[in-house]
């Protein structure tokens, strides 16, 4: 194998390796923001600011895991 070819396998295993990052990270932001807003974990918090700061974390999450699939869908268009 040549130079680019190494180059290139090693490129295909890190934006797989993000992929699944990328993931992970939407996973952990939906269930941080469903944990602040629903559980009594941070009921020292004001139930206002939980309720607005779980909603944002949620959000950004669904919004991550949409650019996760849009991402998705044009590799394979590719």
């Amino acid at each position: 194998m040549d130079r680019e070819e190494l180059s290139i396998k090693r490129h295909q295993k890190i934006a797989g390796l993000l992929k699944y990052f990328r993931l992970i990270m939407a996973i952990f932001y939906l269930v941080m923001g469903i944990s602040i807003a629903f559980l009594p974990l941070f009921a020292d918090i004001s139930s206002t600011t939980r309720y607005v700061f779980g909603v944002m974390l949620i959000c950004y999450g669904i919004f991550r895991f949409y650019r996760q699939l849009k991402s998705n869908e044009n590799q394979h268009e590719d």
